[in-house]
């Protein structure tokens, strides 16, 4: 499969992957996240908004095993990390509190949480449910939205089978990490996606992945 000048979409294994299987892939995700540099370049961007002991909220949606949750209140030990997701499953090993709850319909009060943020989710969705999603993010936090996802990109697409026997991820790992690449973004697609807010995106390597964020209520 070449990656298509647009995003291809298709059902991923994970849905349909036992408990034991599911949780070995949400292991290698959280690995991938450590191995690429995601996870510091997150702590870095929150680094810009908060001192390392200033109490702060920080909401992950579609948190799966919260390995970035983990990270943040490992590096800043006074805040609070709530983790969402639909499947109450992919939560277990999440830190609490944690809750099964609808990107589209989130839990909590307007200007509830300090940081919204996201990690490999948006690429599940159109661009219209995308757009539905950032909105209610935006609506429950005060100081910034965080998202990172995928760059549809040939390096990115071919990364997990090519490493696969250095670093032996599991098969789901490789086949769901393909389709996600062939649905993630090019630049030029966040940028009318995020088009009614004051966006910052870039590029992140060697992640691959586009890190956006958008200031919030002061």
């Amino acid at each position: 499969m070449t990656i298509a000048k647009q995003r291809v979409r298709e059902q991923e294994i994970l849905d349909q992957a036992s408990d034991e299987l599911a949780a070995q892939n949400l292991a290698d995700i959280a690995r991938i996240n450590r191995l690429t540099g995601a996870r510091a370049r997150l702590l870095a961007e929150l680094r810009r908004f908060f001192p390392i002991h200033q109490p702060f909220r920080f909401l992950d949606v579609g948190a799966a095993s919260g390995d970035f949750a983990t990270a943040v209140q490992r590096r800043f030990p006074q805040s609070t990390s709530l983790c969402v997701d639909l499947q109450l499953r992919n939560l277990r090993r999440a830190p609490s509190p944690k809750l099964s709850a609808d990107a589209f319909s989130l839990p909590f009060r307007d200007a509830s949480v300090d940081i919204a943020h996201c990690s490999l989710f948006l690429h599940h969705f159109s661009e219209e449910e995308c757009r539905r999603i950032i909105a209610e993010m935006h609506r429950v936090c005060r100081r910034a939205l965080i998202v990172q996802d995928l760059h549809r990109h040939w390096l990115s697409y071919y990364f997990l089978p090519a490493t696969q026997p250095l670093l032996g991820w599991q098969k789901i790992t490789v086949g769901d990490g393909m389709k996600s690449v062939a649905a993630g973004w090019r630049r030029h697609e966040l940028e009318d996606i995020f088009s009614s807010y004051p966006a910052r995106i870039r590029w992140h390597f060697p992640s691959f992945r586009y890190f956006i964020t958008v200031p919030c209520r002061s």
